[in-house]
């Protein structure tokens, strides 16, 4: 094959991948860079992390080495070439790694005996990420074509960008900024969700009413900074007890919902009772002092015969949580469903 088709078929697989990464998929443009890259490159592997600067850390996004976790994480500083790619925002070519300033006498998982290029994904005036090429087939290959290399890099580098700042905007949608558990309106939609589909399968479903007993006097006493540690850790540990198939949202204020599907009333009112327990076991500190809050829980399970939409279910919870605050608070309150008294 002479040179200009090889350049013509060069070109024209660039073109195929420019089209097949412009996605707003972060996990399908890396399964394009998985299959791929290393045919276009001739290379052997590659590996690409995104640069997290807050934590400086290197997390995986994806790769084709056999003996590398997909969940690999690492600190910026333990890796001396990506951390000379992030800050000088250059990039760093060697024909041998072993051989390079940066080997340091140990086995490296990303980087092998051959020629090695490390790349900075750069958006802006800003290092995003890195990519490393090892083992090129034809070290040649790499130095004749650094430029469409590196052009190549910067589309990809955009595509990821714009990918992960799609997701982003997503989680945002649909998460609470402070706490990073749902959101009201994330809740609303799992609620309908559940609720169509509780009916339709005659499932339980139950829901747990939670509010934060005398908030205000937290934030007047302690300040709405502290006040907002209460909150992260409450949240917290809501997550932590939901199961697979469980949502827990903050609903407004000092207010939390959790939605448990194929859970009886019973149920929801043992898993209420064991938050209410752990949250009284949190200890907080304001100027060196220790203090604790307390949580009151309204339980309540959908009834098919009385309730014919979530603004109902969601009425009987809130009743249930009133009640509970009402008759002292710290407690847990099973509220009878709409239409029946107790």
């Amino acid at each position: 094959m002479n040179r200009i088709k090889k350049d013509q078929l060069q070109h024209q697989e660039l073109i195929n991948l420019y089209k097949t990464i412009s996605l707003l998929n972060i996990d399908e443009i890396s399964k394009v860079l998985v299959s791929r890259l290393p045919s276009l490159l001739g290379i052997k592997y590659f590996t690409l992390f995104l640069y997290d600067k807050d934590k400086s850390k290197l997390n995986l996004l994806c790769h084709n080495h056999l003996n590398i976790k997909n969940s690999l994480s690492i600190s910026l500083s333990s890796s001396m070439v990506m951390q000379d790619a992030v800050k000088s925002g250059s990039y760093i070519l060697e024909e041998n790694f072993y051989k390079s300033k940066y080997y340091k006498g140990t086995n490296n998982l990303i980087f092998k005996k051959k020629s090695f290029l490390t790349i900075p994904l750069i958006v802006g005036n800003e290092s995003m990420g890195v990519l490393n090429l090892n083992e090129i087939e034809d070290g040649s290959f790499i130095e004749n074509n650094l430029n469409n290399i590196l052009n190549m890099i910067d589309f990809i580098s955009l595509s990821i960008n714009n990918a992960v700042l799609y997701e982003q905007a997503k989680k945002v949608a649909v998460t609470d900024a402070l706490t990073g558990i749902a959101n009201r309106s994330n809740m609303e939609m799992a609620l309908t969700n559940e609720f169509e589909r509780s009916k339709r399968y005659n499932a339980p479903l139950s829901v747990i009413f939670l509010d934060i007993d005398n908030f205000k006097g937290v934030n007047d006493t302690y300040g709405h900074q502290k006040g907002d540690e209460v909150l992260v850790a409450v949240a917290s540990l809501l997550q932590k007890f939901c199961r697979t198939n469980d949502v827990a949202a903050r609903y407004g204020g000092e207010e939390f919902l959790m939605l448990l599907p194929h859970s009886n009333a019973q149920g929801a009112f043992k898993i209420a009772e064991r938050v209410r327990e752990e949250v009284m076991k949190i200890t907080f500190f304001w100027n060196e002092l220790p203090f604790s809050v307390t949580v009151s829980c309204g339980v309540t399970e959908l009834n098919k015969d009385f309730m014919k939409n979530t603004e109902q279910l969601v009425a009987a919870g809130d009743q249930a949580l009133y009640e509970a605050k009402n008759g002292g608070r710290n407690k847990t309150v099973i509220g009878p469903p709409v239409g029946e008294k107790k």
